[in-house]
């Protein structure tokens, strides 16, 4: 599963403090958190302000060490704690029920626990030394969103005449992407089916080459099949062959069907009918927002046998950016977490190597066949943090290819070029 950052605010009230907040940081780093603190990731030279800035904004959970000095420097305005104080106050006010901020008390025997800019948040009480372990517990959990007690799903109607259990329960995952029951969002049994449907469908074009995306929301949304449809046609990206959920409103048998639980289309093209070559795409979009695409290799139009970097790196871009757009366009919140896992298959005996004549890369061939990285973020950071997931996805599958590692500039300029409607 996807790991969870974690920017840690407190003061330096003294070294036995320092030492205990150091302590309570490589807890986290131990149970699966990648927590930032300054101890270690602030150097000499640094500038400060900006290590404050960007850590509290990029991370997805900030815990606020709320010691009687914290408090009562945020309080008055002095320090570094204030000028962390105007940051978290920034996002407060942009959207006030916000689970992002997790105040923790420690070494804070005064009535007053927690800084008035955090509300009346509920927090986690470490004032006693003896309670460490369990306490420690109650944040892990809180923060990888798998609490003691899960929530029980929520029933049918009694008194709707509908057929018990009919309806989708609901379903919410925590920051990493699973659900009190410890399920992943990815796992869920409508993926699944499509897998199994699709699968057929690319054998029987006699393909073994193919990407596939899921996404999931963590809080699901409720869509019409015709919201779906326009969601799609508005989110598209045609910068790239076929986009992505490719929309084909001139052939009845490729055109997307309303299903009962959402919208569908199966796109198999076998070879002579419309093109030289064959071609599979089926995708599908839930009523809930769950979305579920696998299409056959771009890279076999083209040199059967080969895989092109660059192409895999604007194919996966390209996906980062739709998913991006899509929940956009279902008015999703920009705070709302989104579960992605990019699968590419068929990649045993393929040589990696590029489709543009301007670069140029030393073929080498796969032993593996599978590469799959899953990615939870939210609506929000996907766009600014584009570069970072596409290195995410594409890295190891290409470290399969006897070690190959591109810098990071090559990622950087490819990128850039497909946001700005340039495939090069």
């Amino acid at each position: 599963m996807a790991v969870p950052r974690v920017f840690i605010s407190y003061s330096h009230d003294s070294e036995d403090h320092k030492e205990w907040v150091r302590r309570f940081t490589t807890d986290l780093r131990t149970k699966g958190i990648d927590a930032m603190l300054d101890q270690w990731d602030l150097s000499p030279g640094q500038d400060i302000a900006a290590f404050m800035t960007n850590g509290i904004t990029a991370a997805d959970r900030v815990i606020l060490v709320c010691s009687e000095q914290y408090v009562t420097k945020a309080e008055q305005g002095t320090g570094g704690v204030a000028f962390e104080r105007l940051i978290v106050t920034a996002e407060l006010v942009r959207t006030i029920d916000t689970k992002k901020f997790l105040p923790i008390v420690r070494s804070n025997r005064t009535a007053k626990k927690i800084p008035n800019f955090l509300g009346l948040r509920m927090y986690v009480n470490f004032n006693v030394d003896t309670e460490y372990d369990s306490r420690l517990e109650e944040a892990v959990r809180e923060i990888h969103g798998v609490p003691l007690t899960a929530k029980p799903p929520l029933g049918p109607n009694p008194f709707s005449g509908a057929a018990p259990g009919s309806p989708m329960a609901a379903r919410v995952a925590g920051p990493s992407g699973l659900t009190g029951a410890g399920r992943a969002v990815l796992d869920e049994p409508w993926f699944t089916t499509h897998l199994d449907k699709a699968g057929t469908g690319l054998s029987a074009l006699g393909l073994s080459g193919s990407m596939e995306l899921r996404f999931a929301l963590h809080e699901p949304i409720s869509k019409s099949q015709l919201e779906l449809l326009n969601a799609v046609q508005k989110s598209e990206i045609r910068t790239f062959g076929w986009p992505i959920a490719v929309l084909l409103q001139n052939r009845d048998e490729y055109r997307p069907k309303p299903v009962s639980d959402g919208i569908f289309a199966e796109i198999s093209i076998p070879r002579s009918v419309m093109s030289d070559w064959p071609s599979y795409d089926l995708w599908a979009l839930r009523d809930n927002g769950d979305f579920f695409l696998l299409q056959s290799l771009f890279e076999d139009q083209r040199a059967n046998g080969d895989l092109f970097f660059d192409t895999r790196i604007v194919r996966v871009t390209e996906a980062i950016l739709f998913c991006s757009n899509l929940y956009h366009t279902l008015g999703v919140a920009a705070e709302a977490r989104v579960s992605i896992k990019v699968t590419h298959r068929g990649l045993k005996g393929r040589a990696l190597t590029t489709a543009s004549r301007n670069r140029h890369v030393f073929p080498s061939t796969a032993t593996e066949d599978v590469s799959e990285t899953q990615i939870v973020d939210s609506i929000a950071q996907l766009r600014p943090r584009v570069v970072e997931h596409v290195m995410q996805v594409t890295e190891p599958m290409f470290m399969l290819f006897d070690f190959k590692k591109f810098e990071g500039r090559v990622y950087e300029e490819i990128v850039a070029n497909f946001v700005a409607g340039r495939v090069s």
